[in-house]
């Protein structure tokens, strides 16, 4: 396990700027060159943040393809989308300014882990208009390091590198190195004595059960870091964690302003309480810029004032993702931790829950024997008092991503036959 790494004084701060002229230069801005604004923004008064309403992606919709975007893609730098699975794919168009000041972040990132011009850095996240796998290009560019820009490659090419003594570091979602660690067991590859020594960790979530595991079948002293950020963000440039052993993400507070609101209202969380993540671009100029906008992430502030917290905890959940089974409410976070807790890291597993109304039903596949399944269904019982159905499948049933893993699907259904086959309107959680 990595030796915990501490915040440097080098981690961005907030410019010293009077909150109400920049986010009047903000706001004026934004009606001035984004449809969507001038609308949204029309009533907003210009007295500070607290002002001004907030907004989720859903709102934008019927604002065209680039409904947060001034001049669309035309002049910009970059283009990227988000993925979709949550609704209509959304655009958006960086300027160089934008990519520069994420590409200080990043740097900033990879001083406080040490990364440097002795590291090469095996990146399988996405490329395409997928932002994860430009940006962690940048990343190691930045950080004065080598870059295999691999894209989601099948497992068997990142052990061959790893074999041959190529990279130093991995950048993957939590699901691309479950695959790798299956796909390192398949042919008796030892994974803790390959030269792998940091690991950029995100697009998913991962509970710290599943990461305890991966961490047990990495080299000792493997450094895991979580990053956090949006497609509308310009990729992770929004949070990290330095320390793997400390539950909590450290804020990126120079280049935006960070709110924990309340899941009904635009005023702070109470102190301790969960809140949804909202953020505000600092920088009037940018071509991309976000007010108040609501990311549907779930924390809980661990640093700062509520209303400008300088940490948080990592991602509890989704503020649309809540199950409740058995009158037990669940986040799919929760019950990734329960399922995690009991099956080997390399086990692929998969739920469907079945909604009729405000009550679910909850279904497990899981490629693990009659009895590991069992004992899911009895943790599910024994540390939430949940019946879960837990049904085992031949190992390798399960499809396995290269991009984001989406475990849990919920269908909607009309009745109340919660055991009818018919499937109903289908999301993933």
């Amino acid at each position: 396990m990595a030796a915990p790494v501490r915040e440097p004084d080098s981690v961005r701060r907030e410019p010293d700027i009077g909150e109400q002229t920049w986010v009047d230069e903000l706001v004026t801005a934004a009606v001035d060159g984004v449809p969507f604004y001038r609308d949204h923004l029309a009533h907003a008064g210009l007295s500070g943040i607290a002002s001004v309403p907030s907004f989720d992606k859903q709102m934008t919709a019927g604002y065209g393809r680039f409904p947060l975007s001034a001049g669309g893609a035309v002049g910009a730098h970059r283009v990227v989308a988000t993925s979709g699975t949550t609704g209509d794919r959304l655009f958006v168009a960086f300027d160089r300014t934008d990519w520069d000041s994420v590409g200080t972040w990043l740097e900033q990132v990879g001083a406080t882990v040490g990364m440097g011009a002795h590291d090469v850095l095996l990146n399988t996240h996405c490329y395409g208009l997928w932002v994860g796998g430009p940006v962690l290009d940048l990343l190691a560019q930045r950080a004065g390091a080598c870059v295999v820009p691999l894209g989601p490659v099948s497992p068997t090419v990142v052990l061959q590198l790893l074999g041959d003594g190529v990279g130093t570091a991995i950048s993957a979602t939590p699901s691309y190195l479950r695959r790798l660690i299956e796909a390192a067991d398949a042919i008796g590859v030892d994974l803790a004595r390959t030269g792998l020594r940091l690991g950029f960790v995100g697009a998913e979530a991962a509970e710290p059960t599943l990461r305890r595991k991966i961490l047990s079948r990495l080299p000792a002293g493997f450094h895991w870091v979580e990053l956090y950020g949006l497609t509308e963000t310009c990729g992770p440039s929004i949070a990290f964690a330095p320390d793997p052993e400390v539950p909590e993400l450290i804020l990126n507070t120079h280049d935006f302003l960070v709110e924990v609101l309340d899941l009904k209202t635009d005023e702070p969380a109470s102190p301790g309480a969960v809140g949804e993540l909202t953020l505000t671009t600092r920088r009037a100029g940018s071509r991309s810029p976000l007010i108040r906008y609501r990311t549907k992430d779930l924390v809980c502030v661990t640093a700062g004032d509520p209303r400008t917290p300088t940490h948080i905890s990592q991602i509890l959940g989704r503020a649309d993702d809540a199950m409740k089974v058995g009158g037990v409410l669940m986040y799919p976070s929760a019950v990734a931790e329960i399922i995690s807790g009991v099956l080997p890291p390399s086990a692929e597993w998969r739920g469907t829950a079945r909604r009729n109304g405000p009550e679910c039903a909850l279904i497990v596949q899981v490629e693990a024997s009659p009895e590991l399944c069992q004992a899911v269904e009895l943790a599910f019982s024994e540390r939430v008092g949940m019946d879960v159905t837990v049904v085992p499948v031949d190992g390798d049933q399960l499809s396995r991503s290269r991009e984001k893993t989406r475990r849990i699907v919920v269908e909607s259904v009309d009745d109340g036959d919660l055991a009818s086959p018919r499937p109903g309107r289908r999301r993933g959680c």
